[in-house]
């Protein structure tokens, strides 16, 4: 019998590291087996008229959640569209960058929805599926402005004190390995989610990558989406959440 172990040895150890490979390279069971996450991330611009074209692309998508820019009186009829669909809103406006809002399809956890004043963002929490969570709208001013690092700053030293996990969309206007979005991403305990894309064409030709999605323990794609009336191109994003 001990010789008949010896010779078996060799293929257990075989099968040991095998294993232990697949093991390795299969993805945690959070990432397996958690609920997907959908986003819809727009700045509206201001001059845009095509809030029935966009309202349209949002229900048919039906997002967890959205976050808009650039919103005021005469494209904020856009919140009155998805209402319904979407009744957890909450409406800031700022000085210089406009109004920002977010919206979710679920629950609002009361009292929970504020204004980070003068912060350029809006916030709510929701009963998602897998428990609370804080949607947050953002808008930095652009970086030629000497308030963007000190807004970024800011919102993040904010937004550290925060519990929970977190979903952030906006409009930073500024490149995502700059210091003031890695700011606001360190500050809040989130990663972006997907590849850095085109959402806005300077004079028309170069894309610029200025508009994302982050979450905590996020990990997932996005994809552009059509201008719809704006200078920048939404952002969809797909993705799991991990504490």
């Amino acid at each position: 019998m001990m010789h008949h172990a010896l010779r078996l040895r060799p293929a257990f150890l075989v099968f040991q590291t095998l294993a232990l490979a697949l093991l390795v390279l299969l993805p945690p069971p959070a990432w397996a087996q958690g609920y997907t996450y959908t986003h819809y991330q727009k700045n509206m611009a201001f001059r845009n008229d095509e809030e029935r074209a966009l309202a349209g692309d949002i229900l048919a998508r039906a997002p967890d959640a959205v976050t808009l820019q650039e919103v005021n009186r005469d494209n904020d009829k856009l919140l009155a569209m998805l209402a319904q669909a979407y009744p957890s809103q909450e409406f800031c406006t700022f000085k210089g960058i406009g109004g920002v809002a977010v919206l979710s399809r679920w629950p609002l956890v009361p009292g929970s929805n504020q204004c980070i004043r003068p912060l350029g963002a809006v916030a709510i929490q929701v009963q998602m599926p897998q428990g609370r969570v804080w949607v947050i709208s953002v808008h930095l001013e652009t970086r030629d402005k000497p308030r963007h690092a000190r807004q970024a700053q800011r919102l993040g030293a904010y937004l550290s004190q925060v519990p929970g996990p977190k979903i952030i969309g906006g409009d930073f206007n500024n490149a995502p390995q700059s210091g003031p979005v890695r700011d606001v991403a360190n500050g809040a305990g989130v990663n972006r989610i997907g590849a850095a894309i085109t959402t806005r064409r300077v004079g028309g030709l170069l894309g610029v990558p200025i508009d994302f999605v982050f979450a905590s323990g996020g990990r997932g794609e996005v994809t552009q989406l059509p201008l719809l009336g704006s200078d920048h191109y939404g952002v969809w994003a797909e993705f799991t959440m991990a504490d």
